[in-house]
């Protein structure tokens, strides 16, 4: 379905509600990010992925930058999301950073409201942490293109500062 090419049926940052490219009829892209850079650096330790792209410097002056660390030795993910202005201006936008969670998936969120305890049905247990406060939103989970399955995202939301807005988390592997 054409919907799943939006933004917002994907794991990442979402300014404004807003999609960072805009579909047309026939499969056509109307509006997409111009620029789009990723970086891969791997050693002993980690493996280093960074991406970034100009979705929405025209719609919010913003810059969209995410950076993930994958730990080799114990299994864990620490990420950190960027929203950089292009220019100084007052006016702050609302973001949304969602990870869409499979249908296998049970979570919870704690009283802190900083980390969400998930366990598949394998009896595997994760934990998702935030310097930021969390929330559980309903989601859909669509894997042949076709079926609809029920499901849960967790949604980190705020507002950007008219400089540069960063927010860290991580999910990793309870043992």
């Amino acid at each position: 379905p054409e919907f799943l090419r939006f933004s917002a049926a994907h794991s990442t940052i979402v300014l404004n509600n807003t999609n960072i490219s805009e579909l047309v009829e026939k499969k056509a892209y109307k509006r997409i990010p111009k620029m789009l850079s990723f970086h891969i650096d791997e050693n002993e330790e980690n493996i280093t992925w960074e991406g970034s792209h100009d979705g929405y410097k025209d719609n919010f002056k913003n810059i969209v930058k995410r950076k993930l660390i994958i730990t080799k030795k114990n299994i864990k993910i620490t990420g950190q999301d960027s929203i950089i202005s292009t220019k100084k201006h007052l006016t702050k936008t609302l973001y949304n950073i969602r990870f869409h969670l499979t249908p296998i998936c049970q979570c919870v969120l704690t009283n802190s409201q900083k980390s969400v305890f998930i366990k598949t049905e394998l009896n595997h247990s994760w934990v998702f942490e935030s310097e930021n406060k969390l929330t559980l939103e309903n989601s859909i989970y669509i894997s042949d293109g076709v079926s609809i399955n029920k499901t849960k995202q967790i949604v980190i939301s705020g507002y950007s500062s008219p400089i540069k807005k960063t927010i860290n988390w991580s999910i990793s592997k309870i043992e």
